[in-house]
Order: C-alpha cells, then sequence, then structure tokens
C-alpha cells in the first residue's frame, strides 16, 4: 500500500469521547504517511470487538492506543469514490454528535453540505470545482493562493512561519470578502473552497440571524460560530449579504441590534485561532456601506465584476453548447452588463419558449436544424426582452 494511494486521508483522534486532533497525510512526511497508513491498515484488520468478563463489549485500540493519552473506541473506514478531490477518511466515533450539531444548524436556517454524520449516510452534495462557472481566472487564482492552499498544504505554512518568526504563530487566513455585483459567482466560489478542501459548508443566510427579539439575533450569531468550531475538520462560513449585519457605525442611521451583530461578528473573528481550519467568507455588492472595522478584519477583498464579453461567450457556452462559435460570439454581445446569473436565466427562458413551440407544433424538424435545440434567435429575443 503506497503513500500516492490515500492522497487525502485524515484520522479524527479521541479523548474522553471528544474529537480532539485530524491527522491528515497530506501534512506528513513521506516516511510519517507510510507510518501512518500501515498502522491503519493493522487498526482496520484487528480493530475487532470482543466480550468483557462483565458482558460489554471492547475495542482494540490499533493505531490510537499507540497514541500517548489517546484511545480509539470504534474505528470505521470510509472510501470515497476515487477523485482528485476525494478524501478517505478514518472515522472514530463522534457521528451522533455530529448529526446533533448539523441538525442544530440546520434548525437555525444554517444550509449544510460537504457532510457525512454516519459511515452509512453519504455527505450532502458540496462536489464542485472552478469548472461550474466560466471566466473569473484571476479571481480564482486570489483565492486559491489566499486561502484554498492555506487549507489544504497547513504545514507549509507553518514552516515558513516557524523559519521566519521569533516566535511561532500560525499565518494562516482567518476570514476573505468577496464583493460585486450579485449574480457574479461569489456564492459559488465559497462552496468551491470547502469542496476543494474537503471541509464542511456552512451558508448563513440573512434570514437565519435575524430575528424579531430583541438581543436574539446577536445569539444566534454566536450559536453558529460556536457550532461550526464542532467540526473535527474545520468548515467554511459563509455570510450572505454581510452588509446587512456589519453595516457601518459612522452612518448615524444603525440600528442598536445592528450594532450588537456587528459586535458579536468582530469578537468572533478576532477568537478564532489561525490554526483553525474554520474559515469566514463573507459576501456584499455594498462594501462601502460595511464598518471600517470590519473591513480591517479580512486579509483580503476578491472583487467579481460583470463578466466580459469573452467571459460571457464562455458562459452561453455551458448552457447553449449546440451555438456555433460565431452565434455565441453574437450571443455574448446582446447579454452586455449582464451577470452570470442573468445569462443563465436567459438560456432557461429561451428553452422553455422554444419547448412551448415544440409541443405546440409550431416547430418542424430539418436538416438544418435538430428540433430540441433552440435556435440563435430564441436566446436573442430572451436576452431582449428582460
Amino acid at each position: 500500500m503506497g503513500v500516492e494511494s490515500y492522497p487525502h486521508l485524515a484520522v479524527v483522534a479521541v479523548k474522553d469521547n471528544k474529537e480532539i486532533d485530524v491527522v491528515r497525510l497530506e501534512n506528513l512526511t513521506s516516511n510519517e504517511g507510510r507510518s501512518l497508513l500501515l498502522a491503519v491498515e493493522r487498526t482496520a484488520n484487528q480493530a475487532k470487538t470482543k466480550d468483557t468478563g462483565e458482558g460489554k463489549k471492547t475495542t482494540n485500540g490499533g493505531l490510537l492506543s499507540k497514541l500517548p493519552g489517546l484511545t480509539a473506541k470504534k474505528v470505521e473506514t470510509t472510501t470515497v469514490a476515487s477523485k482528485p478531490e476525494s478524501t478517505a477518511t478514518v472515522k472514530i466515533t463522534g457521528a451522533p454528535k455530529l448529526r446533533t450539531t448539523v441538525d442544530s444548524l440546520e434548525q437555525m436556517g444554517v444550509k449544510v453540505s460537504g457532510v457525512a454524520t454516519s459511515s452509512e449516510a453519504s455527505p450532502s452534495k458540496c462536489d464542485i470545482s472552478w469548472d461550474t462557472f466560466a471566466g473569473y481566472d484571476q479571481q480564482k487564482r486570489e483565492i486559491e493562493d489566499t486561502i484554498l492552499l492555506a487549507l489544504r498544504h497547513p504545514q507549509v505554512y507553518d514552516k515558513i512561519s516557524r523559519s521566519t518568526r521569533t516566535k511561532f504563530e500560525p499565518n494562516r487566513p482567518k476570514a476573505m470578502l468577496f464583493e460585486g455585483p450579485p449574480g457574479t459567482g461569489k456564492t459559488s466560489c465559497a462552496r468551491v473552497i470547502a469542496s476543494q478542501a474537503g471541509i464542511p459548508f456552512l451558508h448563513v443566510p440573512i434570514e437565519a440571524i435575524m430575528s424579531k427579539w430583541f438581543g436574539e439575533s446577536s445569539k444566534l450569531l454566536a450559536k453558529i460560530f460556536s457550532l461550526a468550531r464542532e467540526f473535527p475538520t474545520g468548515a467554511i462560513i459563509f455570510l450572505d449579504e454581510v452588509d446587512s449585519l456589519g453595516g457601518s457605525r459612522n452612518k448615524g442611521m444603525t440600528h442598536e441590534t445592528t450594532r450588537r451583530i456587528l459586535s458579536i461578528l468582530l469578537r468572533q473573528i478576532d477568537g478564532f485561532e489561525q490554526d483553525s481550519r474554520v474559515v469566514v467568507v463573507a459576501a456584499t455588492n455594498r462594501k462601502e456601506d460595511l464598518d471600517p472595522a470590519l473591513i480591517s478584519r479580512f486579509e483580503s477583498s476578491v472583487y467579481f465584476g460583470l463578466p466580459d464579453e469573452q467571459t460571457r461567450r464562455r458562459i452561453a457556452a455551458r448552457y447553449a453548447k449546440h451555438l456555433t462559435e460565431s452565434e455565441l460570439a453574437e450571443f455574448a454581445r446582446v447579454t452586455i452588463g449582464m451577470a452570470d446569473r442573468d445569462i443563465k436565466d436567459v438560456c432557461l427562458q429561451a428553452e422553455r419558449h422554444w419547448a412551448s413551440k415544440v409541443i405546440r407544433g409550431r416547430v418542424r424538424e430539418n436538416v438544418d436544424e435538430k428540433l430540441y435545440s433552440p435556435p440563435l434567435q430564441e436566446y436573442i429575443e430572451s436576452a431582449m426582452n428582460r
């Protein structure tokens, strides 16, 4: 069994029924990785339940029994389909607690994805890549360099910190801001970070926090951050419409509730350890409305503008693959000023309008035109009618 066979293996360590550590193969040297894999293999083969004299059941310690102060209660091995970003995980209990954490978040209105709460359950869908949306190559690269690489290769960042600082301090990012018009891919990018890093994605919409009861909103926000820390592998906390939570206090019109929420948000971000895998990604289309103190908490800000003509052409090709290159170019010209989501909506409307024509017998199939492929004119009319 070679190290290269398990590029994203992780071991969750348990002490006193609490998950206290996560060891990822990518954080180890080649020799350490081989030793870990051999230990895991032995544990998987030897961790068999046996009866004690009192009629209770216990499990052989295997790998974790060799680590000081740690005990293995139950070892389960789960292998995900072989893909570049798949993760092979050795789970050591904790599933019931994780299920409780997910349930608590979802009851609060948080949308949780990318989590498997038992050995039998498949993780909620969060399997997307940069191919999910076209263009924005510069933004993608900045996101990779700022957050994604730090999540996937924390040991490199730690080694750099140790070699440059008189006293070791983690140098990994804790928060990042996405700004730009609606529909430009900010949420999709945040999902990609979680998917590529192999950690849960916690989408916190504004309605999950705002409450009609005085003081309740700030408590809800604090609770969400507290629950996020319970994920042993870390998580991405995505705050949508953060301008509604962290509006500037200098404008004189800020409501007391908003002030309290902002105060909690600032304290929570400050409270993150930089060696933690919990990262805040916030999105706004009104950065100018954010409080300066909140802006200063973000280590990086990425702007998502409206797509240029080349990007619009690539977006159109994803939703209208049957159009020729010249037709895609024409489509891109008539969608100037539209965001990614707008172009998708244009294509959807064209498809529905064309389906209506097919069903009503207003379209005849011929050599030059496939019955179920809308012509360019349908897309142009749909764009002009928006």
